[in-house]
């Protein structure tokens, strides 16, 4: 078979379904005469390929040799070229059969597959191939029941080589399989009484029978150990301990070796029993197993040809259903179609019978010449048997029917001028000369018909709506309710007439008249106020301002209810309208039409709306003309607003109501009418919005300039009102272009810094320093900040306006405190200080019982300073409030916006506001820090160098050599020189004063560069000017560790005082030491130790060279100590104060 299926695949043969039937026989006889079957290869694949994929499926089979695997098919054909459905007998999953079909009995021949493989044989079909598709599930599901049990005869038979077991062999009654049911059933009891006993099997194995002997306790403990095992074997979850922890069990106790070697032997041969049977379990689980899936497979199969007839079925009704449908579907189409022109044709007799009827009466009038009282028959005036009209008309039960009517009537009398009539009667179609006469007359009557029935259904809408009542919409009213059914009967009737216009109209009167008296009552109020006011006799000024304030709280207050009876008054009418308007047939869009009328009448009317009332009230206002009453339009604006808003919002609300669930209906017409008045509530809606806006919009304008003037107007008096003088402000170029498009530029405020003069000559903490001062414009701008919220809205639904109308308030906060208050005052604080020292020497020592001097920098200039910090901060905090939710102000507003480009502006504005700020603080704390210098300089040298160290009253001269100049043997009256100890409780005093006013930073800094100025001043002095004895270098010692001590209250760059510090030392070393004092013990320049490291070597010889014992008093003048010059040669290095002295080597900043 392998050799034949080689050369089909060498050849390329593929029998596919077209070939010709002869050359199929020829193929078939051929292959048969060799006694050797043919495969049905499918249609589109090759024998080669076909190969391929049954080699591959061969591999992955069950476990047999490759020689013996067998080639896979899908379907069989006979010798005699049977078709596909017969060849499809007898056919096992995926290989064929041994013999022919023409004498292949299956209950008389064991296939050879059977005797080759035996069990690993896959199924072979043969009753359920006997089947037709078209037989029930149950017909195919028995056939493949004795196809299972054929396999399994086809097993035993093929093993016993008995081919009587084919017909007699019945696997349920095969010993083998009920012992292996037998056993299965013994395991699964096993197995539940070891799960029941779990926790009683792991106590017994620590319990020890104390009463028994050792032989009777060992095989106790063998007989529980295994059934710890099994139970470890058969439920591993029951079991927390392992194999190990078992054995350990088993030997505990065991110590002997023959004991240990017998249990050890009898545990041997319990998990041999335990592993065959195991073993036995598995091997049974196989055979199951093998035996299920066969049944399943075959099964399968029998449900694949139930599943593909279902499917052929369905496919053929599929089919049936497509083309009967279609001639359904035409056959109601042309049912619909005649139902139509039916229903036509009688809606034209209708009409003729009709205008016959009304030409009927318009003749016999025209011919009696007695005009018909239609007025009075159609109003119900004149007795209904005396009426000479069709009780169509006269008759008020049939109003709706006579309104299509004469709808219809009307078409046909607008249709006279039209293209179609002409040509009709151009073509003879009226043959009758007086045809002409009697349309005209005809059409004159249904004109007069129809106005006469109008007025009667407008009258009665007008009485029903008129006797009132509460408006209850459910099936059955309560007593006393408005009768909207009637009034909905009506509406449908008289939107006949030109789309219901008058109806329109007269809805809206009535509802303004009956329900807004307030609207009239106003106009009549205004009315007698104007008459008051031009009264000529000029009586009673003063008595009609107050009743004019009298008179805007109240309308103030009349405006306020009207907006919440427009509320109340248009939800309940918005529900009548729903139910009157919104149920005529399909006709939604009235319910729009009758709500815009309404609204707009009440909203938008010229003389008695809303807008008008809004507009008195704001222009009584403006009549005062002063910045209370500016005040009072400004809350005006913003009740306004936020009652308009609360109005709209609920008219919103009952437009929603408006909708008529219709779409719980199942009919088409319920969800039309539904999808219908859906699109005219958001119609609606819509137009609520655009008068919202058009009713608000026109103020924020006005509200916007108002709020800025107020608030500049308000900052700037309260500055005013202390005394301040404001310098003029600079001119501003007005924008034109808007002035000329009639555009309302917004209001910039003015900057009116406070005046440089006046704050020279006033008391700044008294003044525009207050606290009381500084807190007042953060109030205003806060109440404005929460009136602008109130106004634009908050949120996302405020957007760009709010953080635009925010941001502007804003920045006018910022120029306000900026230019106009805080920069001005922080400017004149630093001009108001004197840098010049006085021209007199100090008095020196300073009196310690009494205040000390201020050295040119008051108390006030540091106390000012604070609070301009503590007001900036605050200004921060209170108007600016980043990160606090919650605060209302302008950081959270806008946050909330979601503008980024207005809180990028926001952010400008703040920082430009405190770089400014902080740029003339620090200018003014430099020319303090100048002055503070100066005094410094005043104190050191022209009062330090006018007296002795010592505290004797000398001035000091140009023949001296400076304070500490002392002789030897002079008496040390005070530890430190008067003009040191005097500035240290001068600077003292200072520090307070500048760590209360200056942050923990910003004291570092400045404390860090007055103690450098302080050295620059001392130390250039010391080494030009002054000489030291050693009884003056101690006063020199105890002054740097004063200066030293007060410049350390502060800051943390004081590494120059440490370096004076070490060359103090200088002055009191004896010559000899000096070297070893230098450049260290070893006596080397380059050792890197010594003063020359740490002061350094130019400078270590500059402060040596003021000791008092460095020169030498010759008669050629003073000359350098002996000393000095052996000094210098031992060093090898030259005497710096021979040149001139580069002072730039001494500088404070300067890193040695």
């Amino acid at each position: 078979r392998r050799n034949i299926y080689l050369l089909a695949q060498d050849l390329q043969l593929s029998v596919r379904s077209t070939h010709t039937h002869e050359s199929h026989r020829k193929i078939i006889t051929l292959f048969n005469s060799w006694k050797l079957k043919i495969y049905y290869i499918p249609i589109g694949e090759t024998v080669g390929r076909e190969m391929d994929r049954v080699r591959e499926v061969g591999r992955k089979g069950r476990n047999l040799p490759k020689s013996d695997k067998l080639p896979r098919h899908r379907n069989l054909v006979d010798e005699d070229g049977a078709d596909d459905k017969e060849a499809k007998k007898s056919v096992k999953f995926g290989e064929s059969p041994s013999q022919p079909l023409s004498d292949y009995d299956p209950l008389e021949n064991i296939p050879e597959e059977y005797r080759n493989h035996g069990v690993d044989t896959e199924p072979m079909l043969h009753y359920i191939r006997e089947r037709n598709e078209d037989e029930d599930l149950e017909r195919l599901l028995e056939a493949a029941q004795r196809d299972v049990r054929l396999h399994q005869a086809r097993i035993k038979a093929a093993a016993a080589n008995d081919t009587s077991l084919l017909a007699e062999y019945d696997f349920t009654k095969d010993p083998h399989f009920i012992a292996r049911q037998d056993r299965q059933r013994i395991r699964m009891d096993d197995i539940k009484s070891l799960t029941s006993e779990a926790n009683k099997i792991i106590c017994e194995l620590d319990e020890d029978k104390k009463n028994l002997t050792h032989t009777e306790r060992t095989q106790v403990k063998l007989a529980r150990w295994q059934r710890a095992l099994e139970l470890y074997v058969y439920c591993p979850s029951s079991i927390s301990m392992d194999l190990l922890g078992l054995l350990e069990k088993l030997l505990d106790g065991t110590s002997e070796e023959e004991e240990l070697s017998e249990v050890l032997s009898q545990a041997y041969h319990m998990c041999s029993t335990l592993v065959d049977s195991t073993q036995q379990a598995v091997r049974d689980a196989t055979d199951d197993a093998a035996m299920a899936e066969d049944a399943y497979m075959i099964r399968l199969e029998a449900h694949r040809m139930f599943a593909n007839n279902a499917l052929r079925r369905s496919d053929e009704i599929q089919s049936q259903f497509r083309t009967n449908g279609r001639a359904a579907l035409q056959i109601g189409h042309q049912l619909e179609f005649a139902e139509l022109k039916r229903a036509q044709c009688e809606s034209a007799a209708i009409l003729i019978r009709h205008w016959w009827t009304m030409e009927q009466l318009a003749e016999s009038e025209d011919i009696s010449g007695e005009e018909l009282k239609v007025n009075e028959e159609v109003r119900g005036i004149i007795p209904p048997q005396s009426c000479r009209m069709d009780p169509l008309f006269t008759v008020p039960e049939r109003s709706l029917e006579a309104s299509k009517a004469l709808k219809q009537l009307r078409a046909v009398v607008k249709s006279r001028g039209n293209a179609a009539t002409a040509a009709a009667a151009a073509s003879g179609g009226w043959s009758d000369p007086n045809s002409g006469r009697r349309f005209d007359l005809t059409a004159k009557l249904i004109r007069r018909t129809s106005k006469a029935l109008e007025e009667r259904l407008l009258n009665r809408f007008a009485q029903v709506y008129s006797a009132g009542g509460s408006y209850d919409f459910s099936d059955k009213p309560r007593s006393g309710s408005i009768n909207w059914g009637h009034l909905r009967e009506l509406a449908q009737a008289l939107l006949m007439f030109d789309s219901g216009r008058l109806l329109h109209q007269t809805y809206v009167e009535m509802v303004i008249t009956s329900r807004f008296p307030e609207l009239f009552s106003a106009k009549k109020k205004k009315e007698q106020r104007r008459s008051l006011s031009s009264n000529p006799d000029g009586e009673g000024t003063e008595d009609s301002d107050e009743e004019m304030d009298f008179d805007m709280d109240a309308t103030r207050s009349e405006l306020s209810s009207l907006f919440h009876r427009v509320s109340d008054v248009c939800t309940a009418e918005f529900e009548l309208i729903a139910h009157v308007f919104g149920q005529t047939g399909g006709n939604e869009e009235m319910t729009l039409t009758v709500s815009r009328a309404l609204l707009q009448r009440v909203i938008s009317d010229q003389n008695n709306g809303l807008q008008s009332r809004i507009s008195d009230l704001l222009q009584s206002i403006d009549r005062r003309g002063d910045f209370d009453a500016g005040a009072k339009k400004l809350d005006t604006f913003v009740v306004i607003h936020e009652k308009a808003a609360g109005l709209f919002h609920l008219l919103r609300d009952a437009a929603e109501k408006m909708i008529i669930h219709s779409h719980t209906l199942k009919s088409k017409d319920a969800i039309s009418d539904y999808e219908s008045t859906l699109k005219s509530v958001t119609a609606l809606k819509q137009f609520l919005t655009s008068q919202e806006i058009a009713l608000s919009s026109g103020h924020r304008k006005g509200y916007l300039n108002l709020e800025l003037r107020l608030l500049h107007h308000n900052c700037c008096a309260t500055l005013q009102d202390i005394g301040c003088v404001f310098d003029r402000p600079k001119a501003r170029n007005q924008d034109l272009s808007l002035a000329d498009k009639g555009i309302l530029e917004e209001y910039r405020a003015p900057v009116l810094p406070i005046n440089s003069k006046y704050l020279m000559t006033c008391d700044i903490l008294l003044g525009p320093l207050k606290s009381s001062v500084l807190r007042q414009p953060l109030i205003f701008a806060t109440d404005s900040l929460a009136r602008a919220r109130l106004m634009f809205g908050d949120g996302k639904k405020g957007g760009d306006a709010t953080a635009r109308v925010i941001t502007s308030i804003f920045n006018q906060m910022c120029n306000f405190y900026g230019p106009a208050y805080l920069y001005p005052i922080v400017q004149a604080l630093g001009e108001k200080l004197n840098i010049a020292a006085p021209n007199n020497p100090p008095q020196l020592p300073f009196d310690e019982n009494e205040a000390a001097p201020e050295l040119g920098v008051p108390a006030q200039f540091w106390v000012a300073l604070e609070y301009i910090h503590t007001n900036a901060k605050s200004f921060d905090r209170e108007l600016w409030a980043e990160n606090r939710p919650g605060s209302g102000r302008v950081w959270e507003i806008l946050h909330t916006t979601g503008e980024h480009s207005c809180m990028a502006q926001a952010r400008k504005y703040r920082l430009q506001f405190f770089a400014e700020l902080e740029s003339r603080g620090e200018a003014a704390i430099h020319r303090a820090l100048q002055t503070l210098s100066e005094h410094i300089r005043w104190i050191l040298v022209a009062g330090g160098e006018s007296m002795f160290a010592t505290g004797g009253n000398r001035f000091f001269s140009g023949g001296t050599n400076g304070p500490y100049a002392i002789p030897t043997g002079s008496s040390l009256e005070t530890p430190n020189s008067p003009a040191v100890k005097s500035l240290t409780f001068c600077l003292r005093s200072q520090f307070v004063n500048i760590q209360a006013a200056l942050t923990p930073t910003s004291l570092s800094a400045f404390w860090s560069a007055l103690s450098m100025r302080l050295y620059d001043i001392f130390v250039p002095r010391l080494i030009q000017h002054y000489t030291i004895t050693q009884v003056g270098a101690v006063i020199l010692s105890r002054d740097v560790e004063a200066l030293r001590s007060v410049s350390m209250l502060a800051g943390t760059n004081h590494a120059h005082w440490d370096n004076l510090r070490e060359a103090v030392t200088l002055y009191m070393t004896p010559p000899g030491a000096l070297k070893s004092m230098l450049v260290g013990p070893e006596g080397d320049v380059n050792s890197g130790k010594g003063l020359f490291k740490r002061v350094g070597r130019y400078q270590s010889l500059v402060f040596m060279s003021r000791r008092s014992d460095f020169r030498a008093r010759t008669n050629q003048g003073p000359k350098k100590a002996t000393w000095v010059i052996e000094l210098l040669n031992e060093l090898g290095v030259p005497d710096p104060t021979d040149t001139q002295i580069n002072m730039g080597m001494f500088a404070a900043e300067r890193k040695t």
